[in-house]
């Protein structure tokens, strides 16, 4: 599966949404500001950005969204006008949300979310053309690019946000699973590991753990789960090992694009 990862490059804006703000990332700097309570106030915040960064100095804008969990469909299944219905079986979308979709064509599935309307109302007062994408959606295709069925049949790729991790079960070279899940210490973090090596009835020989990075923040969760499993690798594209959680919250992602 080829990569659709990149990093960003010089004529690239990317701009991340969390639920408490948003990172403001530029090939030369990555920063993050808290939500403000009015979005007249976030409107004066993007502007000041804008106005450092000149938007006409970027030929692309994207917007990174963070907030919600998200949920994929086979291509063949997915009917936008449902759109609501399916991601309220896993994460039902509130009154004051967008539905959205990313089609990822090279493997025939939709990943469907959700996010504040507030966020696309200011980019539309703005002016501004911009690229909608759920994280999600950015680390299904790089685990699908870092899969690899030649040792181990079954790989657990993990990536660490600040509070939560992402999981990607893989069988053969296929996602079988993918969920988030809030982890805030060591205890919860080995507890969803076990519960998802007893859902799938995985046997410690045939299963790998791919973390993706290697960051001193999560030393003692790689440590933990050593003591009850051997097969443990880490895909590091960049130097992870002091991420600044107060600048982004999911580092691994801080510098890719769709």
């Amino acid at each position: 599966m080829p990569s659709n990862r990149k990093l960003i490059q010089p004529e690239e804006l990317s701009i991340h949404f969390f639920v408490n703000g948003f990172s403001f990332c530029t090939p030369s700097k990555i920063e993050f500001t808290p939500k403000p309570e009015k979005s007249e106030d976030f409107k004066t915040i993007l502007n000041d950005y804008l106005s450092y960064y000149p938007k006409d100095n970027f030929q692309s804008i994207n917007v990174v969204m963070f907030q919600n969990p998200s949920t994929f469909i086979p291509q063949n299944l997915f009917n936008e006008k449902l759109s609501e219905a399916f991601l309220a079986l896993y994460n039902k979308p509130k009154s004051d949300e967008t539905l959205d979709h990313d089609t990822l064509e090279e493997i025939q599935q939709v990943n469907v979310y959700s996010y504040p309307n507030d966020i696309k109302a200011l980019f539309e007062e703005a002016n501004l053309t911009v690229q909608y994408i759920h994280y999600n959606t950015l680390l299904y295709r790089a685990v699908l690019s870092l899969t690899s069925s030649v040792e181990f049949p079954y790989q657990l790729f993990i990536h660490f946000q600040s509070e939560a991790m992402d999981v990607f079960l893989i069988h053969k070279n296929q996602i079988i699973f993918n969920n988030r899940f809030s982890v805030t210490n060591e205890d919860e973090f080995l507890y969803y590991i076990f519960f998802i090596i007893e859902q799938f009835n995985l046997h410690s020989d045939e299963l790998e753990l791919v973390f993706l990075g290697k960051m001193d923040a999560f030393n003692s969760y790689y440590e933990v789960v050593r003591k009850y499993h051997n097969y443990i690798k880490f895909e590091e594209d960049k130097n992870l090992s002091t991420p600044d959680f107060t600048q982004h919250h999911a580092p691994y992602l801080a510098s890719y694009l769709s």
